[in-house]
């Protein structure tokens, strides 16, 4: 994904990401994380950039979380 890869290859990958459901595009962000954390000497910043690709397209796929109204204690209830 990153590293000596093709300008050609990352467009491919990127065409093929949009034809996935969020479902499909979280388990292959899971299978990439886990294939590089098994390796002895894997990047640390590779690892944490597809983490933060990853939890960021789950924030967004959740959207915001809906603000809480307070209450007011100055208006009773009747």
């Amino acid at each position: 994904m990153m590293g000596p890869t093709k300008l050609s290859t990352i467009r491919e990958e990127v065409r093929k990401s949009f034809r996935m459901t969020d479902a499909e595009l979280l388990a292959w962000f899971n299978r990439q994380l886990e294939d590089r954390e098994q390796k002895p000497h894997a990047e640390q910043a590779e690892i944490a950039a597809l983490r933060l690709l990853r939890d960021a397209l789950r924030r967004e796929v959740q959207g915001p979380k809906p603000k809480r109204r307070t209450r007011n204690p100055s208006v009773a209830k009747s």
